[in-house]
Parts: structure tokens; sequence; C-alpha cells
């Protein structure tokens, strides 16, 4: 039986079909130094080039009539991303959805005119603290990555904060590492000073009013933007350091940088570090986390507003062994004469649904997504993943999604006992003997051999009305670490993982999409020979596997997918997704 997607006569399939998201595995001709290239991946090979005979399974070599193939746009004005943008793992999981996506730095950006921030919410805070007498601090990640933050909107919240009459201002540097150079904090920070001084001489300012810059501790992004259930402890630490002052204390954080690197460490394993005379924040003081992508905002910004009923039992319920006999979260243990209600908290945007403080930028809510018409359908929607991406797949039912739709099943693959052992260990001693090896160089493989056979339980025992939405994170994670080594171990382990996944589809008569949200592994060099430890603007590749060979078509974008898996799934092209989606099939006639 076939049905019809424009010109393009669809099979119908009878068993579980998956979608598979290579995360951070781009398309790049030249080998050197890439990973993707480097490795011996037969299956993909085979996928790609028909070239089968060195597959691990005989019925790989019928596969490659029945995959179709092209190239996918990730970044860019094409996605709904500024010109220059990086991709990341939250927006390209957010336009794999379908979403009508828009990045959240155009709302942040068209609010800032001659170079300063306006907004009313900003504002408030900004004349609390004036009223107060108090500190205004900056939480973020200090870096022109353009993934999770950019450095011109905390220059145009510094120049917003002089123009209101702001005069004590205190940054917390998350240091960055990995979507940039792993050692570039030093020229972010001298960037930052040298901004400090342009705005402590300008014309705003006279004799008679002066502003106090500080920065006041410094931490790398791995540790102040954890994002991963089982090391709440990093989160905390950041934390503390911040609400607190507690920690290793230096004078001056290019001390806490040459630290880490005289350990071989790169800027984002930079131990949070309380700097100078810092003692924490005071009463009426004002918080202002400044970064605008959501995953890794959402911890820290937890422990600084959640109810602390509700943080205890999260905090409790975590796979954090750290917190298992907690009775309950203190915020502010070692400051008593501290009264936390009076600090005022604002986050850039939302970075958990319901958060509980003023939010500056919010989004608008979409009304049609992938999650959402699988739900609709009655489809059994398993999302898999590890501990680093749990939070990406959420984002295949748009961005306001919270708790599970219906039919969706969440599942979240814990690390091997051996890497979590040695990650915090590597916390504790990072950079000395035994511990030179950042955990994802040591282990590249992760999870995937656990996650694997999970996901091959439920499409052996799932139906039509299964789909298992799967993410790899090998190729974004172990290409952070910029070690081509590993990245090669890494991606030998996701071809493996495709192979056994793709087999145990199609044996049960379903289909299969691989492609990736963004590039990273595939080029691990930058133009001037530094390491690249961060995302390409590279395409992403794009399977489909279960109809037989068609030419697809070429110019596509991750918008596309939705509409694509969809159409499949259900025969046809549905009036929802023809009027709530932006992209459209991939079928070359049925666009």
């Amino acid at each position: 039986m076939t049905s019809k997607a424009g010109k393009i006569n669809l099979p119908k399939f009878d068993g579980p079909s998956a979608l598979i998201i290579m995360d951070g595995c781009g398309v790049r001709e030249e080998e050197a130094y890439n990973c993707v290239a480097l490795a011996q991946t037969p299956f993909l090979d085979c996928l790609s080039h028909g070239i089968c005979a060195l597959t691990r399974d005989p019925r790989t070599r019928n596969i490659f009539e029945e995959t179709s193939y092209t190239e996918l746009i990730a970044v860019g004005p094409p996605v709904g991303m500024p010109e220059g943008a990086k991709g990341s793992t939250a927006v390209g999981h957010e336009v794999l959805s379908g979403v009508d996506y828009s990045h959240p730095m155009h709302q942040i950006n068209s609010a800032i005119h001659d170079g300063v921030l306006v907004n009313p919410l900003i504002d408030e805070a900004i004349d609390y603290a004036v009223a107060n007498n108090s500190a205004i601090h900056l939480l973020g990640l200090v870096s022109n990555n353009q993934e999770h933050s950019h450095i011109v909107h905390l220059y145009a919240i510094l120049r917003r904060i002089v123009q209101r009459g702001g005069h004590k201002i205190r940054i917390h540097y998350f240091s960055d590492g990995r979507g940039t150079p792993p050692f570039s904090a030093p020229r972010f920070l001298e960037d930052l000073n040298d901004m400090f001084l342009m705005i402590s001489t300008g014309e705003e300012l006279t004799k008679e009013r002066t502003v106090d810059f500080k920065i006041a501790t410094i931490g790398g992004r791995d540790i102040t933007m954890n994002r991963s259930a089982e090391s709440w402890y990093k989160t905390e630490a950041t934390f503390r350091a911040i609400i607190e002052g507690l920690g290793p204390r230096m004078d001056r954080p290019e001390a806490a940088l040459k630290e880490a690197y005289d350990k071989g460490l790169t800027d984002q394993y930079v131990t949070p570090t309380v700097l100078g005379d810092y003692q924490g924040v005071e009463n009426h003081d004002v918080l202002i986390h400044w970064n605008f992508r959501k995953d890794r905002g959402e911890f820290l910004m937890r422990m600084l507003v959640d109810p602390v009923i509700d943080l205890t039992e999260r905090l409790k319920d975590s796979p954090d062994d750290t917190y298992k006999e907690l009775k309950r979260f203190e915020r502010w243990k070692n400051k008593p004469d501290l009264y936390y209600d009076t600090l005022h908290i604002v986050g850039l945007v939302e970075y958990y649904r319901g958060m509980n403080c003023p939010v500056a930028f919010l989004e608008p809510v979409q009304d049609i997504s992938l999650g959402k018409v699988l739900s609709l359908y009655g489809c059994h929607q398993w999302r898999v993943s590890g501990v680093d991406k749990a939070k990406a797949l959420t984002l295949l039912s748009g961005n306001k999604v919270g708790a599970p739709l219906s039919g969706e099943e969440r599942i979240t693959i814990p690390l091997p006992p051996d890497l979590r052992s040695y990650i915090k260990e590597y916390d504790q001693h990072k950079g000395e003997q035994g511990f030179k090896l950042e955990p994802y160089r040591k282990y590249p493989k992760i999870e995937i051999e656990d996650l694997t056979d999970k996901v091959v339980e439920i499409i052996e025992a799932g139906d039509s009305k299964t789909l298992v939405l799967v993410n790899l994170c090998n190729p974004d994670m172990v290409g952070h670490t910029g070690d081509v080594s590993a990245g090669i171990q890494a991606m030998m382990a996701v071809d493996k993982a495709l192979e056994r996944i793709v087999i145990s589809v199609r044996a049960r008569g379903g289909f299969a999409l691989i492609t990736a949200d963004h590039g990273n592994i595939e080029e691990m060099i930058t133009e001037d020979g530094e390491l690249n430890t961060f995302h390409t603007s590279n395409k992403v590749p794009f399977f489909m596997v279960g109809p037989p060979k068609m030419k697809l078509r070429q110019g596509g974008t991750l918008k596309d997918v939705a509409p694509t898996f969809l159409a499949l799934l259900l025969g046809r092209e549905i009036e929802e997704v023809k009027k709530g989606m932006k992209g459209k099939p991939l079928f070359l006639n049925g666009g």
C-alpha cells in the first residue's frame, strides 16, 4: 500500500521508527583533523557510498538500496539564527522540532540602542540597586561565541547600569574555552578590563560619581554552567562562591587562570575561585544572569530562585550522591545576616518553564511541534539520551514544554560507574598525575553502549505507533575536548550504535532518519592552527532509511526534518503541519 505526499509514493511502515540525532556531527570534505573521515565507520560508509563489504552485520548490505541522502543547513538565517551565531544543541533540537524558531539574540539585539540595552525589567533591577545603594552582580559566560552568550550583551547591560546611576558592579566571570579556543579567557578578560576603563572615564560620570567595578569570582563553564543532574555539586560550588564568597581564593582572575593552565587545564575547567576581598552578596543586592541559552543556565537559576522545598526534593531525587541524605538545602548557611528575600534576581531569558523570578525577554509559545503532533496522533514516543543531552530532547516539543506530553516517555541513561567515579575524582584532582585527561577524552564512548541496548530493547518490543527519538552525544561532547584520537574512537562507537539501531528498526518494518543538530567533530582545528573545541557552521548529514532510494532536495535545513519524519510516519502531509511548520518534506517533488 502506498500513500502520496506531493508526487512521491510513500510506503506504509508497520513497525517502530526512529529519529537519531548525532549531536555535533557535521560534513566536511577535508580529512585533516576530521574525525568523521579518519574513523573506521563501515556502517556510515555503506549508507553514504554503498561500500558495504566491511560492515559487521550482513543485513546492512541491503540497506544501501533503501537509503537516501542529502545535507542540511544547520546555522544562520535559514534556521532562524542571526548571521554569525553558532549552531548549538539547544537551537538545533528546537529547529528540528519543526517550530517557527527565532533565536533569542534577535529579541535582545533589537533592545540594544547605541550600545545600551534597554529593557523594563533590567531597568527595574538597576533602579532597585540604586535605591538601596547596593551592588549589581552580573553572572554569565564572558565570550563572543554567540552560542550561550555574547560579550556585546554584557557591555550593553554595563552601559545601562552606568546610565541609570548604578555604582557598584560585581562580575561573576564564567570562562569559556569550549565555544572559543581552549585558552582564550585572558583575551576576553583584557577586553572586559578595557571596557571597565572606558566606562569609568565616560561622559556619564563625574568626579563626584564613580563606578566600582570588580571581578568577584571566576570559574570555568563546565562547572559554572553545569547541566548534568549527576553533578549538582558543581552548581553548588558556583553558587557558594557567588552567594557566600566561599571557595579557593586568589587576588586576581589572572592568577586563577594561570593555576589552571599550569595544570594543563583549559578555560572550561577553571575551579570556581573567589577573588580579592569579595565576601558574597549583601542584602538588597541585584543578580542578573545574562546568558541567553537555556539549558546551561537552568541549574544555577534553580539553585538561586526555586522554593527551597522543591529544590531540596530535586537534589535528593537526583543521581548525584552528594545529596542522598539532604534534609533541607540551606541557601545562606554561612551568612547569617543575609536576608535572601531582599535579593532581586533576574534572568535574561526563561531558562526553564515556571522560573520563579522576573524574565527580561520572554519567548512566544509555539503551537505546533514534532512532539505535539506525535502526541496528537496517539504515538508512543520514547526520548532516549545520556545525562548531558536530556534537556535537549525535550525541545523536540518546542520551547515551552515542561512535563512529558501524553504518550511521551523520557529515558536518561546514566554514565557508566567508572566514568562517573572519574569525573568526581577529576574535579578534585584535575591536572595532577593520573588526572591529566578530561573525562570524555579518557572515556569517549560515554554511555553509548548502554543507550543503544535500551533503544534496541524499545524497538524490539514496539509497534507502528512506537517512535524513538535518540540523541547520541559523543561527537559533540568528545569534539569539545579537541582530542582527535578520542574523537575517532567516539565516531567508531557512534557507527556501531547506528548499525544496531537501524538494523533493528528495519527488521521490525519501520524507518529511520539520521541527522545532526550542528557540526563539531568534523573540524578539530581552526584556521589559525589552534585546537577547535567549538561548534562549526558546516552542513550536517541527513540519511533516510526505509523508503526506496530517491533523490532528496538540496538546500534543505533542519526545519525540514520534522515535516519529513511526519510525512513518512503518517503516509501524507497533514494540514496542521503544512500550515504550522515552515519546513517542507525533503522529497524532491514533495515540498
